[in-house]
């Protein structure tokens, strides 16, 4: 793994927030300096292929990119576009369930609107990924 790649990886894996590609491109600047908007956004497209890192389609948005597998969903923000996990608990057994067996994956995405975006602030989600 070239030393670029390995940096836009590690910048998607330590990220609490799912990035969009500029802001994988702006952080991993910060460790390379010289790492051109290209090569970030070429290694996001290879980590993908090779299942390294999801991506996950932006409606009105940037794309995003995700480093966890684990079964999850999305809530994702109608009006800032802020994409958060959440472990919805019974629902992989319902699909197992549904399918009759098992299943390679799914994705669960929620839209709605945020409380900041309410103005409510402090969002609570249980077991986040």
């Amino acid at each position: 793994m070239t030393k670029q790649k390995a940096v836009v990886l590690d910048v998607v894996r330590s990220a609490k927030c799912h990035y969009t590609a500029e802001e994988v491109y702006e952080l991993a600047k910060l460790i390379l300096p010289g790492i051109s908007r290209a090569t970030v956004y070429n290694n996001l497209h290879a980590l993908e292929r090779e299942e390294m890192i999801r991506r996950i389609r932006g409606e009105d948005s940037s794309d995003r990119y995700d480093s966890s597998f684990l079964p999850h969903g999305h809530l994702y923000c109608t009006e800032c576009h802020s994409i958060k996990d959440f472990n919805p608990r019974t629902f992989p057994d319902e699909l197992i369930q549904l399918t009759g067996g098992t299943f390679d994956s799914y994705e669960l995405r929620v839209r709605y609107v945020c409380p900041d975006c309410r103005g409510g602030g402090n969002e609570a989600i249980s077991d986040p990924v």
